[in-house]
Order: C-alpha cells, then sequence, then structure tokens
C-alpha cells in the first residue's frame, strides 16, 4: 500500500514540477524571408510593429557607462516634482542601496509619489531595515511575486526589468541592478561592466507604461495625475520604441526583436551580452546571416561571471557559431554585463534582456531600440574598446578543448531554458 502512496505521490510532484517549469511564453522557430524583410534604416516600423511597439520621433538619448548611471540617476531624482518610478531586478545592501534609500526617502518627504518594485528573488540580498525606512518616509514599495504557496506556478516568473521614469518625463533603462558591483568602470572582477541609456522625449510615456503593467499588477493600485503621463515633447533627433515582455504573453516579444533585428542586418551585427544560452535556433540565424555578407561579431563573459552554468550551457553553442563563421569574444576583466545590439551601426538596442531561455521565455523584461547613427557609434566605439581587454576563439583552439568539458556543457545545456 505504502509503496502505492509513495509512486502516487511522486507522480504528483513530478507533474506539479513540470506544470510550474513549462509555464513559459512561446519561442518557436520562425520561418524568415530575409529578402522581404526592410533595412532598419529605410523601414523601423515593421520591426516595433511586430513587437508591439510603435515608432516616436524627436527623442533625444544619452549613453551612460559603468557607474556614471548613478550619479546620472541621483540628479535626476533629486531634482523630481512630482514622481519617481524605480523598478529593478537586483537590490543588495551595500553603498548604492545607502545612497538609494536616502535619496528616495527624502523625496518622499518632500511630498513627491516615490514608487519602488523590487523583484522578490533579485533583492533578497537587500537590508530590511533600509527597505523599512522607505516605507517609514511614504515610499511606497512592492515586492514583485513574494513566494506564496498559491503562486508558486507564478514564482518561476521574475521581474528582471530595469526602468527609472522622472515626472513622467525622464527615462532610464540599463542593464545594472542597485548594487555596488556596479560602481567603478568594469576594472576588475569586483567592478561589473555595464551599459545604461537616459531618455527625454515622447519614447518615455512607453517606458512609463511598462512600469505601470508591473506596478498595477503587484499593488492592484493605479497611479494617475501629476509625474505620470504628461504630454510629450520632441527633446532631441532620434527615432526610439520601446519592447517588453511579460510571464503571460503568447509570444516572446523581446525574442522576437532580437531574431527580426538581427534578419534586417545587411552589412553588421554587434552583441554584447552577459548570459547566451539560447534555443539553436539563434546560432542557425547568425550562420545564414554570415552567409549574406553579414559581419557579426559576439562579445561574452569569459571566465568572470556569476553564473558559471550558464555560461558552459552557452559553450555547448561556440562550435556551431565559430564554424559558421561568427566572430566571438570573450571580455577578460570582469563580468560583462550588457545587453547591447548594434545593427548596420544605424539601430540600437539596450535594455535587460538577456540572450537566454529565462530572459527569452520567461522573465519580465524592456528593452529600447534607438535609431541614430551617433548612438550606434557611440556603442560601437564601446565595443571595440571592450575588445582590447578580451581575447577571440578560435575553431581550432576550441576544438582541442579536453572530451570531459565538452561534456560538461552539453549536461548544461539540456537544462539550459531553466537557468
Amino acid at each position: 500500500m505504502w509503496a502505492g502512496v509513495l509512486t502516487f505521490l511522486a507522480g504528483v510532484l513530478l507533474a506539479s514540477a513540470y506544470f510550474l517549469l513549462k509555464n513559459r511564453r512561446n519561442t518557436p522557430y520562425l520561418d524568415l524571408d530575409l529578402d522581404a524583410l526592410p533595412s532598419l534604416e529605410e523601414d523601423l516600423h515593421t520591426l516595433a510593429g511586430l513587437t508591439n511597439g510603435a515608432v516616436t520621433t524627436g527623442n533625444a538619448c544619452q549613453i551612460l557607462q559603468d557607474g556614471a548611471l548613478f550619479p546620472a540617476m541621483e540628479e535626476d531624482i533629486a531634482a523630481a516634482r512630482c514622481a519617481v518610478h524605480l523598478e529593478t531586478f537586483v537590490w543588495t545592501a551595500g553603498e548604492v542601496e545607502r545612497r538609494f534609500v536616502e535619496l528616495l526617502a527624502r523625496k518622499a518627504r518632500e511630498g513627491v509619489k516615490v514608487r519602488l518594485l523590487i523583484d522578490a528573488m533579485g533583492s533578497s540580498g537587500g537590508d530590511d531595515e533600509n527597505l523599512k525606512r522607505l516605507v517609514e518616509a511614504g515610499v511606497q514599495l512592492s515586492t514583485y511575486c513574494k513566494p506564496r504557496w498559491w503562486n508558486l506556478r507564478r514564482f518561476n516568473h521574475r521581474t528582471h526589468r530595469k526602468l527609472l521614469i522622472v515626472d513622467g518625463v525622464i527615462g532610464y533603462t540599463f542593464g545594472h541592478g542597485i548594487a555596488d558591483q556596479w560602481l567603478g568602470r568594469g576594472e576588475d572582477e569586483k567592478h561589473w561592466r555595464d551599459t545604461a541609456v537616459r531618455v527625454e522625449g515622447p519614447a518615455v510615456q512607453a517606458l512609463q507604461s511598462v512600469f505601470m503593467e508591473n506596478w498595477i499588477e503587484e499593488s492592484h493600485c493605479v497611479p494617475a495625475g501629476e509625474g505620470c503621463f504628461p504630454e510629450a515633447e520632441a527633446k532631441g533627433e532620434s527615432d526610439a520604441h520601446v519592447v517588453s515582455s511579460a510571464s503571460g504573453d503568447a509570444v516572446s516579444s523581446v525574442a522576437l526583436l532580437y531574431t527580426v533585428a538581427i534578419a534586417c542586418a545587411k552589412r553588421e551585427v554587434i552583441i554584447q551580452n552577459p548570459y547566451f544560452a539560447p534555443d539553436d535556433g539563434v546560432c542557425e540565424l547568425l550562420a545564414m546571416m554570415v552567409k549574406r555578407g553579414v559581419a557579426v561579431h559576439l562579445m561574452l563573459p569569459g571566465q568572470h561571471t556569476d553564473s558559471p552554468f550558464v555560461r558552459r550551457a552557452g559553450c555547448r553553442l561556440y562550435a556551431q557559431l565559430l564554424e559558421g563563421g561568427v566572430r566571438l569574444y570573450e571580455f577578460l576583466p570582469t563580468l560583462i554585463h550588457q545587453k547591447i545590439v548594434i545593427v548596420d551601426e544605424i539601430w540600437s538596442h539596450i535594455g535587460s534582456t538577456n540572450f537566454d531561455a529565462r530572459s527569452l521565455s520567461l522573465n519580465e523584461e524592456v528593452g529600447i531600440g534607438i535609431r541614430d547613427t551617433k548612438i550606434a557609434a557611440e556603442l560601437k566605439a564601446a565595443f571595440e574598446k571592450d575588445l582590447e581587454r578580451s581575447k577571440e576563439l578560435t575553431l581550432e583552439g576550441w576544438r582541442r578543448r579536453p572530451w570531459y568539458s565538452r561534456l560538461f556543457d552539453w549536461i548544461a545545456y539540456q537544462v539550459h531554458d531553466q537557468l
């Protein structure tokens, strides 16, 4: 009898685990007519429309590298008059947390509506006393998907979005977290390499909408009034479109964005990403672009990574990439954490989305595509500077790895969709 009971319980547990872990957005292999896709110089509306976005003109975009993000954010928050909305995955105790707690608490006491959304898992390293100080000062604090027995299915989804919107007129999206490893200049393993963008103009409303989606979902409160959706004004010359994915989407918009943007390339694709473990269809696409005469450059972390298992899962794909003619580089000094795509020196994407199955199929993500040759040139110059601190991999050298290393990569890749 007991054997039957145990067998039944084991079956229930396995079925539940499958139900929980397989609840994910669809990222199917796509039937792409490469000759029908327009260049991003000629037509950005197709890319934006396919990914549930809309192109806005008149945006001013500023690239911020590494620790330069925090002073810029702090200056804008300090000048806020109506509302400060901050959403982040990583929130960890330290100097950066202390600075933001003091500033956000001060603004709340001044009467500014401060709404802070942090992820339950990503903020597990935060200081509880500091969070208590925020609430006591009047900050509206919400935690995304706290673990509860009734929401285990949902708990597999995280908000990985990184957003700051000030007064509805200034927006940021970035790869950084509120943690000390993002201070500095990416100079060593304790100071990570990352990139952010500050935006003024009509695209800020789209960033605000993405924040509102998660805020309303978690807090059940609907913000309105000053500092939420003021009338948009032109501030610059960049065309921009915002893309986001949520756990309930039928198809991953961020996965579709990456795929279509790469397929639209006519000359060059540059990718910098910290976690590369997608389905192998991505490798097929990159190799296909090389065959069409597109130069494809992919920069990933070397030995310095906070997720070695994800890195080893990605290593399973390196031989396929190198055989396909992709130029593959490992960044050496520290974890390269920015999520950058540059196509044909005119269109760029910056945001929170990693090139792994969890970001593409599970997490809440956000990013902004920018059509501006100056922004693309600035990001490409930063990439070329990063090349000076990187090592290029070769197919011959990669094939010389020992058999047990290749076996470990294969094992890691078998569970890549949950890493």
